[in-house]
């Protein structure tokens, strides 16, 4: 009796590791987004690819501002973001991604309009 109670609770041990592992970690946040892309509090933030903006410090609600210049270089950095053209832009809130744009000027409406 106690051998088949040492095999259970081996059994439930090694299963319960198993459903905590790394693996199931990496497969629930592979997809997420890039850290360092979202903003902070109510300000937003911006990937630009291919089209700088200039002088970002003077937009009001607009906290970081981080600039690819080729489109090759974001699909390498960020290959989950699937941006297929430049100039493109990304904007991004504290959680996730609010505007996908190829229009420099729709993306800091956007920004000035919802800050």
């Amino acid at each position: 009796m106690k051998k088949w109670f040492s095999i259970f609770l081996v059994i439930c041990l090694f299963t319960l590791c198993a459903a905590c592992s790394n693996i199931t970690w990496k497969k629930e946040y592979s997809t997420s987004l890039p850290r360092e892309l979202l903003s902070e509090g109510d300000e937003y933030s911006i990937l630009t690819v291919g089209k700088e903006i200039n002088h970002p410090e003077d937009i009001m609600g607009l906290k970081k501002v981080k600039y690819l210049s080729s489109l090759d270089q974001a699909k390498k950095e960020y290959p989950d973001l699937n941006i297929k053209e430049s100039p493109f832009f990304i904007v991004f809130n504290n959680k996730e991604i609010v505007l996908r744009t190829s229009s420099v000027d729709k993306a800091l409406l956007f920004i000035k309009e919802n800050y």
